[in-house]
């Protein structure tokens, strides 16, 4: 299992910036940590107003052994439960979210999104650090110790402050990203060098930090006022309102010590935000990452993956990394995230044919097939067994002479119309070396769908006319990809799969 990295169905959406500046602009990042900010803060005022409540913390508390497993927490309990369900609308495919549990999550049952690529792949995620400083350090600053029985009301909170933190620790990808754009011969020799504390001073701003535990204590002062209050109970006059916490007046009836947020952030939040920068910048100039369809141990895309993507020892810190998915949905998923570069699915297997998840993948979402992996291994254990290699593309790559190309055809289900369809190729020369039958994609307007595989490339001549001529007998046409026969030649694959040019988004 060297270099395999689990990926499981590791957020709604990616909201856009308000200023509808680019998402890794200054302007655009700067927004997003503000609104960040504020969520923090609230959900840190949501939770202060119950007591520790430390039962809850407390793995295998006979008081929830009704919820929670025996060697879980009740937070841990409802933390896994929310990212459940969470993870069925699809939270978790986002690159700006990230799970405290992701080999346990289901498959998202929403449609996958196609994120633009912002970031470089990588397996960043500090969240078992956010945990542990969550329960040890948080927690004790910000409730009053004791019990008050409100143990769901406290977990819920200690939800929203999780993810809240996760995902503002997280957003230092984005901020690490912004940073190797605008200096990338500085950052690039660093990581060569593998100079961790000389990508650490360079990404740091100390004006910028100040700032923000400026705006912090400021915010916390607000937000945890009792603005109903008039301000001769404060004590405050117009111009303590608009100060920070070194003006508060002693007796001002504060919902949570704004310095204890200060602290929060000065201690635990800036610096994991940081060690995410730097984890992330030492993984930026690696070539690529392979998703595959599990299981890892002898299965066909685990060994197709190995065979062809696998870098040589020598060259292992900068070539592939493997992820394992438990599904061509999570492979999908992967790769539309942009968490992996490529990704291998099964295809066909035994006697089946062309598998129907499959089908329904290349139907549904936009990535294209740039080359085909068969089993020599596999073909003499269970039948002919094939993988196909798909990524995001702009265009098909150049004809080569020795191609092939698959496609999905939708026809109204009438006699002639399969015969019809076929005789475009006929008429041109085209051979058509296999075509399966298969329900059409609902609301596609055709009736029955056929996944066929020609020889040619989409931009040869004869197979550009075929096609042509086919667009008025189909209700649709879909080219999947074409590509070179053969075994695939890895270098070209994933510089292709890297080069920004050929990337959507």
């Amino acid at each position: 299992r060297v270099g395999v990295e689990l990926c499981r169905h590791p957020a709604l959406f990616m909201p856009p910036p308000t200023s509808g500046s680019h998402p890794l602009s200054l302007q655009s990042i700067r927004e997003t940590l503000i609104r960040q900010e504020d969520t923090i803060i609230f959900a840190l005022i949501e939770r202060a107003q119950y007591r520790a409540n430390d039962v809850c913390y407390q793995p295998g508390a006979r008081a929830f052994a009704a919820i929670a497993g025996p060697s879980e927490s009740f937070l841990e309990s409802m933390l896994l439960e929310t990212e459940r369900m969470h993870a069925r609308v699809r939270r978790y495919t986002s690159p700006d979210e990230h799970a405290f549990f992701p080999r346990a999550l289901p498959p998202p049952s929403l449609p996958l999104l196609d994120f633009p690529a912002l970031l470089h792949p990588c397996s960043v995620n500090l969240n078992p650090q956010i945990l542990e400083v969550y329960l040890h350090k948080v927690l004790p600053a910000v409730t009053q110790p004791g019990d008050d029985t409100q143990h769901g009301s406290s977990v819920v909170a200690d939800v929203a402050v999780l993810q809240a933190i996760s995902k503002r620790v997280h957003y230092g990808l984005f901020v690490a990203e912004s940073k190797f754009r605008a200096k990338p011969e500085e950052y690039t020799a660093l990581i060569r060098g593998n100079d961790e504390e000389g990508i650490m001073r360079l990404l740091t701003n100390t004006a910028v930090e100040e700032r923000v535990l400026r705006r912090v204590r400021r915010k916390a002062f607000t937000f945890g006022q009792d603005i109903e209050a008039d301000e001769s109970v404060l004590g405050l006059s117009e111009a303590e309102s608009r100060c920070g916490a070194a003006e508060v007046p002693a007796a001002a009836p504060l919902k949570l010590d704004p310095e204890a947020i200060v602290r929060l952030y000065h201690d635990f939040i800036i610096p994991l935000t940081k060690e995410a920068e730097v984890a992330y910048l030492l993984q930026r100039l690696g070539n690529t990452r392979v998703a595959f369809h599990g299981p890892v141990e002898n299965g066909p895309c685990h060994r197709l993956a190995v065979r062809h993507f696998e870098p040589p020892p020598a060259t292992a810190s900068s070539g592939s990394k493997l992820i394992e998915c438990e599904s061509a949905l999570g492979v999908y998923e992967a790769v539309l995230s942009n968490r992996a570069f490529l990704g291998i699915v099964l295809l066909e297997q035994a006697d089946l044919g062309v598998l129907p998840a499959a089908k329904q993948l290349f139907a549904q979402y936009p990535l294209q097939i740039v080359a085909e992996l068969s089993d020599a291994a596999a073909d003499r254990a269970a039948g002919r067994t094939r993988c196909v290699v798909v990524c995001k593309r702009n265009a098909l790559p150049p004809p080569t002479g020795r191609d092939k190309t698959m496609l999905l055809l939708g026809l109204l289900d009438a006699p002639g119309n399969l015969a019809a369809a076929l005789t475009s190729f006929t008429t041109h020369g085209v051979n058509v070396s296999y075509i399966q039958s298969s329900a059409a994609p609902p609301g596609s307007g055709a009736q029955v769908a056929f996944f066929i595989e020609l020889a040619g490339h989409a931009r040869d001549t004869a197979v550009a006319h075929a096609l042509a001529e086919l667009q008025p007998l189909a209700a649709f046409v879909k080219v999947l990809g074409s590509f070179a026969c053969g075994a695939p030649d890895r270098d070209a694959l994933l510089g292709a799969a890297t080069s920004p040019s050929s990337m959507r988004g």
